[in-house]
Order: structure tokens, then sequence, then C-alpha cells
């Protein structure tokens, strides 16, 4: 008998007269828990708001049509889907450029297209404007991304292979200007500049790992021992059980109460620049984008828990070093996904590296304080011309950084 059998038996038994009778054995205990962390809820709030970063986006939202999404095949096959947007002129016409920047997103695990980069993408497209192309891709054996033939050629490695199929496929030969990143696109990117050096200008990479994620997930302040270890295993069982539709069961069963958490979570936290720009529910949006889409079938509920493994099983920790592309990393001092002293460590051994910790946001600081995230990417920008390449992999470091 499978969980979903077990909780299919177990709902009847749960009638209307139980649920009120344990309601009311509970509440003494969870009303003062509630209160509490609604007391705390109220106080960060507060505190969010006086000190949060400020940042406008002034472009309008004409300037950011849906992409465009067609297919390319990789060497060994495999039809990738991508996906490509240019940034427009505030009327909406499409300009026209000799030398376009070139931006190419490594999207986080799990995440289709681009709708889910929001004020990072808006910093970019408002700093380098219109002609400015954008693209991402989705992973092979994700969303419509078919599956290679062999599973052993999911990995990182082939994620970042893909990644100059993508961007040869739109732009020739031309590099990418910048390169970025957020969660397993951290490390995506790191392989595909250690990769391919003359394809990368720059990275802006978010809330992510040099490699080994398990190894350092749920253990915010200093690796514990077999934490890795458990979690590999949950994730191998669920796996080997056929148990990914717990995923889908998860979602169903917090969808009742996702409209009420993002609207407090939106009132509380959510930033006036997004909500002018892509809408008040922007956060509600993302998140049903972004788990809906993992949810979206048993190929893509699959492909999101093997990626745990591949994460695990891939670093370029060792080769660190190799890598002087300016650099902008920022990480969130409450991840408890990819702990901001895995950036610590990647600040340490890349040349030409700025860590920025954010001490407002967890693993999502693009959507958590996305002023700071904007802010920091136009500061990034505006420097890029202080660092001259002096071969195709080695920057010269300026002065002051």
């Amino acid at each position: 008998m499978d969980l979903q059998e077990a909780f299919e038996k177990l709902q009847p038994c749960l009638d209307s007269g139980t649920r009120i009778f344990l309601l009311l054995v509970l509440l003494p205990f969870l009303l003062p828990i509630f209160l509490v962390l609604a007391a705390c809820t109220a106080a960060w709030a507060v505190i969010f708001r006086l000190f949060r970063a400020e940042y406008d986006i002034t472009i309008p939202r004409e300037s950011l049509p849906p992409p465009d999404t067609a297919t390319v095949t990789t060497r060994d096959g495999v039809l990738l889907n991508y996906h490509k947007a240019v940034v427009r002129s505030e009327d909406g016409s499409m300009p026209t450029t000799d030398d376009p920047k070139v931006v190419l997103f490594c999207n986080p695990l799990g995440q289709k297209g681009l709708g889910n980069w929001g004020g990072a993408l808006a910093a970019i497209a408002q700093i380098w404007g219109p002609g400015t192309i954008l693209i991402c891709w989705d992973y092979r054996g994700f969303f419509e991304s078919e599956n290679p033939k062999r599973p052993r050629m999911v990995d990182v490695r082939n994620h970042a292979e893909d990644g100059l199929v993508v961007l040869k496929e739109v732009v020739g030969d031309k590099a990418a200007t910048l390169v970025v990143g957020h969660s397993m696109g951290v490390q995506v990117a790191l392989e595909f500049t250690l990769l391919y050096p003359e394809k990368v200008g720059s990275m802006i990479l978010l809330n992510g790992t040099y490699g080994h994620a398990l190894q350092t997930a749920l253990q915010p302040i200093l690796r514990l021992p077999y934490v890795g270890s458990l979690l590999s295993s949950i994730i191998q069982w669920l796996l080997a059980r056929g148990h990914e539709e717990i995923l889908e069961m998860i979602r169903r069963f917090c969808e009742p109460f996702i409209g009420i958490l993002f609207y407090m979570l939106t009132l509380l936290f959510g930033s006036r620049s997004l909500q002018r720009y892509y809408g008040k529910d922007y956060m509600l949006r993302s998140w049903q984008q972004y788990l809906g889409g993992i949810c979206s079938n048993s190929k893509s509920m699959k492909a999101f828990l093997r990626g745990f493994q591949d994460l695990d099983a891939h670093s370029t920790g060792h080769l660190l070093d190799q890598i002087s592309h300016p650099t902008l990393l920022i990480a969130g001092f409450w991840d408890f996904l990819t702990p901001p002293h895995t950036m610590m460590v990647m600040k340490r051994n890349m040349a030409n590296a700025r860590l920025i910790l954010d001490a407002f946001s967890g693993h999502f600081s693009a959507m958590e304080h996305p002023e700071l995230v904007m802010a920091e990417i136009a500061k990034f920008i505006a420097d890029l011309p202080k660092f001259k390449r002096r071969t195709l992999s080695e920057f010269e470091r300026p002065v002051k950084m």
C-alpha cells in the first residue's frame, strides 16, 4: 500500500465531528504558537520596511513582451525548448542594433521560462535598454524539453553544454554579455563558464552554491554529519518507490491556504516596484508558475527530484580559482537551502567576485528583497567597463572594487 492509498483510507475516519474535536484539543497549544509567530512576523515587517533598499522600475511593461518559444536539437539528439525575448522601445516597437547585449539566464531547478526572474530581469532591461536579448531554456527532461535516451545524460555538465547550443541558435558565435543564475542555475552558470570562458563576459549568481548541494542544505551555519546522506536517501526512496506524486499531494493540500499566505506576504513584505510593474499578485503567480510547473506531469516531478541528486553529485569547488570573470554574488542570510557560507567560499576563490549578503531574504532574494537585488545589479553593470579582458578567460581586476 502506498502513501496515497493509505491517505484515502484514512480520510473517511476524519469526519467533521472528529475534526472539530481535534481542533478544540489542539487549540490551547496552537493559539500561543500562532500569536508568537504573528508578533514576530509583524515586528520583522516593520524592520524590513525601515531598512529595505530602494529602487524604482521606470521602463513601461510594454518593453518586456512575452518571450517567443522555439526548439533546438542538441548534439546527442535531445529536443530542447528555449525562450527568447528582446527588450523593446517604450512604444513597444522592435529596435535595431548592430551589437546588442545578450543575457543568458540559467534557471533554478523546476523553473520554466523567464516568468520568475522578476526584478532581476526588469533591472537588466532598464539598464541596457532596447535591443537587449534575453535567453533561457528548459533543462532536458523538464516540461517540453525531451528526456535523453540515457538518464546518465541528465546532469549539470550536459545542462551547461545545452546552454551553448541554445546560445548559438539564437545569436550565432556571439558571446553572452552576462550569464545569470539562481539556485541550480548557479552551478550550471559556473560549469558553463569553466567549459566556455570565451562565451561569458560577466556573471550574476543568486542564492546558490558551487556544488554538492545536499551536503550543505538545511545547515545554515556549518555542516553536520549525515544530513546530506539522509536527504539523499529520502530522495532515492521517493524515486525508487514511485512516490514522486507526493509533490502533487502537497501542492493540492496547500492550495487552499496559499492565496491567503501570499496575500499577507505581499501586504507585509511586497515590493511596491514589482507590484506596479507585474501586478499586486506577482508573488502568488510566481509560486503557482513554479510549483504548478513542477507538478504538471510525472516526467517533470521525477526530473525535479533527480535534479537534487545531480546537484549533489556535481561540484566546481576545485576549479573556482580559474574563474576571473567579473561576478556579482548575492546570498540571503536566511537561506537554508543554499546557505550563504557556500557563496563566501566562492567569493574567496574567484578573483573578481563581489559578495552581497542580504539580511532580509532567504533563498529567493530576487522576490523577497527585489529592491536590493535590482540596485546591486545596476551598480555591478555600471562597473563592468572597469574590467579589462586580457585573454579569453582572464580579466584584469580594477584597482578599486
